[in-house]
């Protein structure tokens, strides 16, 4: 059932990364329109707050299990949402975002074409949490 979640969580982060990437698109496109421009800065925010929503709702599934959900969910974000995210606004596949804070701190560590070794990092992170998930 936790793995089920975890695929659960997977999808959503995927499908908010191409939110996210559609709402940086149209920045450009409506760049003269302060309205607008308020409402997709309004729009990009609230899938960090949909985010925790459907996180919040796996945890409540996974019962006495819960933490699980929550380290693996932050794991599965910070290990694929870089990559999907770049390949959905045509950005360089390598690039680490600049404006958000989680951004610039994740910059200063992996660099500014440091995406996909965050990546890579996050992902065998979340693959050893699981194996020894499986121990305990």
């Amino acid at each position: 059932m936790i793995y089920l979640l975890e695929l659960y969580v997977l999808i959503g982060t995927l499908f908010l990364a191409g939110k996210d990437a559609t709402s940086y698109l149209l920045k450009t496109t409506f760049s003269r329109d302060s309205l607008t421009l308020d409402r997709i800065k309004r729009w990009h925010r609230d899938g960090a707050i949909l985010w925790l929503l459907y996180v919040i709702a796996a945890a409540y599934i996974a019962k006495d299990q819960w933490w699980f959900i929550l380290i693996s969910s932050g794991l599965i974000r910070l290990s694929i949402f870089d990559l999907a995210f770049n390949k959905w606004a045509n950005l360089d596949i390598h690039h680490l975002g600049s404006t958000a804070a989680f951004d610039k701190f994740f910059s200063g560590i992996f660099g500014t074409k440091g995406a996909i070794k965050k990546s890579l990092f996050f992902f065998i992170t979340l693959i050893v949490f699981n194996v020894v998930k499986l121990f305990i």
